[in-house]
């Protein structure tokens, strides 16, 4: 018989049982989900004696005749439990092995002794069951090996991985360490619309849907971002909002449809100063997570001291490639020299700044291992960004990349010139009409809004995921959310 067929059978088998077991509990008159438990102690809390009361999931059973011992699991660790006859009577040790499986949760009272081996362990006076798990854990049987299952399953990974629930305390004390950073700055936390008429504040092709009642189509929020900047024309000088964002775009290591990020608004700031504040954040947010001012990311060592290195974008494509892209001023020419490179993800009818980012994608970006401020980009690229004022082909944006490639933030001195904004608008509607789905939407609002006023402002963006996968040393961002997006897989 094939080795998956047995393990299969095995599997059923022992489903079975469970179900059997269920059936005798409910024939005892006992409930094997019942509301109430009482505990004294989480796991971590218990000492070298004393009395207890902790409760837990089932993680092993080893029966010796007479005696038992099992490890129990609560959500502080485990602990090992002794179950003796002579101590319980008969009838409650037999109930034990009729009734519990690996899986279930219990609840156990008793005194904590040392084992002949050294081992803090609970002799245990009473037991009662809390949930009756029908079906068996993976490890049981044969374990959890597909690395899809796990994303898919992800309470089964987290059950059979008990490593992987480092990751997500590691991404909460992210979350919470960016919050105090930015609320001891002085930053308002706010939220914005999820659902949206138009899908702005990036370059990105959005999820849409019809909103029956009003008769409209709205659309996934892409960014907050053009709602954040009107709360900066409203008077608020200082906002910030961790965001869930979706974009129907490509996946792969670094892409989910729906993400998370911090984007926050600075008035009276530009890029310069920006910059120097994300430094802070960074290190800070480091320091929190690791408590050190350096990592290990895919084996390179990434040092987290100011200050940062800064680079232009058409600095970088010089050193890294000898290509300046200010000897190609137009698409005709920039197109012609990435096909004479071979660059397969460009195409005659891409904008001269799309090509100018996959140039650098392709030569620059995959190379930067220590903290690096990419700086200036190409005016295409960034339709919501101030020009720089000695050279207008230019905008006043940054982005942070590290660990080999790794976009981080994206931060720039917001535009907040209107006339100008309506002009970027119109040149992103011409690239829309020639096919880029990812070309941003003319916003009559938001102009509007600018036209009331917006104080100069700069404006930062982060992935929180992409932040987690490097101060957990995870390169597939799957790994780091919880439950990331999948196709089904049929009969699993």
């Amino acid at each position: 018989m094939p080795k998956e067929q047995n393990q299969e059978n095995i599997y059923q088998d022992e489903t079975l049982a469970r179900s059997e077991r269920l059936e005798k509990i409910y024939k005892s008159g006992i409930n094997p989900f019942p509301s109430a438990s009482a505990r004294t102690h989480v796991i971590a809390e218990l000492k070298s004696k004393g009395k207890a009361i902790i409760v837990g999931r089932v993680r092993s059973i080893r029966g010796h005749g007479g005696s038992t011992f099992c490890h129990i699991e609560d959500g502080t660790g485990a602990f090992q439990i002794y179950l003796k006859k002579d101590e319980l009577g008969e009838k409650l040790y037999d109930a034990f092995h009729d009734f519990i499986d690996v899986g279930d949760f219990v609840q156990v009272s008793g005194k904590i002794f040392k084992t002949k081996r050294g081992e803090n362990t609970l002799l245990v006076k009473e037991w009662a069951i809390l949930s009756k798990a029908l079906l068996p854990l993976p490890e049981k049987w044969h374990g959890l090996q597909d690395i899809e299952a796990r994303f898919r399953k992800r309470y089964l990974d987290l059950i059979a991985n008990p490593q992987v629930r480092d990751i997500f305390v590691a991404r909460a004390v992210i979350l919470s360490s960016v919050r105090k950073f930015l609320d001891d700055a002085g930053f308002l936390e706010v939220e914005t619309p999820i659902l949206q008429p138009l899908a702005g504040g990036a370059l990105a092709k959005p999820f849409s849907t019809h909103h029956n009642a009003l008769d409209m189509d709205l659309f996934l929020r892409i960014a907050p971002e053009l709602y954040l900047k009107r709360l900066i024309v409203g008077g608020y000088e200082r906002v910030y909002e961790v965001s869930r964002c979706f974009r129907n775009e490509g996946m792969d290591w670094s892409h989910n449809p729906e993400f998370t990020q911090v984007e926050f608004y600075m008035a009276y700031a530009d890029y310069d100063q920006l910059m120097d504040f994300t430094e802070d954040l960074i290190i800070y947010i480091v320091k929190e997570v690791t408590g050190k001012n350096e990592i290990e990311y895919e084996g390179k060592k990434i040092k987290f001291k100011k200050p940062f290195k800064r680079v232009t974008f058409r600095q970088a494509l010089i050193d890294a490639a000898g290509i300046d892209i200010e000897a190609y001023p137009d698409q005709r020419s920039i197109y012609k020299k990435a096909e004479e490179l071979g660059l397969k993800d460009v195409g005659p009818k891409d904008n001269r700044g799309k090509i100018c980012d996959e140039l650098y994608k392709e030569f620059v970006r995959k190379n930067i291992v220590q903290p690096t401020f990419m700086i200036d980009h190409p005016i295409e690229l960034s339709p919501l960004a101030k020009k720089k004022e000695d050279d207008f082909r230019y905008v006043e944006r940054f982005q942070l990349v590290l660990g080999g490639g790794i976009e981080l933030v994206n931060a720039f001195s917001e535009l907040n010139d209107p006339i100008d904004q309506r002009a970027r608008f119109n040149e992103q509607q011409e690239s829309a009409l020639a096919g880029d789905e990812e070309a941003h939407p003319i916003d009559d609002d938001f102009i509007e809004a600018l036209s009331h006023g917006m104080p100069p402002c700069a404006g930062f963006g982060m992935g929180i995921d992409r932040l987690t996968s490097l101060l957990t040393d995870k390169r597939n961002i799957k790994e780091v959310i919880l439950f990331p997006t999948l196709r089904p897989k049929e009969n699993e």
